[in-house]
């Protein structure tokens, strides 16, 4: 369509500045190459892959689903974690970045809700488990405060 929409349509806007005159924009100045399907299916994989399935989790009508927050987190900050260490997606760091920055903003704000460790807890396969092993326990507080970290808790 892209190739033959010129021809039958002219083209697609025309941009007029005064004093300048005008610029005719036809529909091929749209179309995509390979390497820019490339960019397309790179940008699918790292939001749709990582964010939608994670926000999946929350998407029951017959079950609760606030237990499932912090691993959710965790495992959204983990996959772009690798994303951003990787070779194919340093066209996308900065963003990635960015989008680190946003969900740790957001899962560090869970340290002040105890409620979401609280149904981690109770939850009846995860107990104290979950927490032990993510978070650590004294010898980790520890650690953190001789890292330089003064307000290292101990879960």
């Amino acid at each position: 369509f892209i190739n033959t929409a010129d021809e039958l349509f002219g083209p697609i806007t025309t941009i007029r500045c005064p004093g300048l005159g005008s610029k005719h924009i036809p529909w091929t100045a749209f179309s995509f190459t390979s390497a820019d399907w490339e960019r397309v299916e790179d940008m699918r994989i790292i939001i749709s892959t990582d964010a939608n399935e994670i926000q999946q989790y929350f998407s029951s009508e017959h079950q609760l689903t606030l237990w499932r927050a912090i691993p959710a987190f965790k495992e959204l900050l983990t996959a772009w974690e690798r994303k951003w260490d990787m070779p194919k997606y340093v066209l996308y760091k900065a963003a990635i970045e960015k989008a680190l920055d946003k969900v740790g903003k957001y899962y560090r704000k869970m340290d002040d809700k105890p409620v979401y460790v609280l149904v981690l807890v109770l939850h009846p396969y995860y107990k104290l488990e979950y927490i032990k092993i993510t978070w650590g326990g004294p010898e980790e507080q520890e650690q953190e405060c001789a890292a330089g970290n003064p307000s290292a808790r101990d879960w």
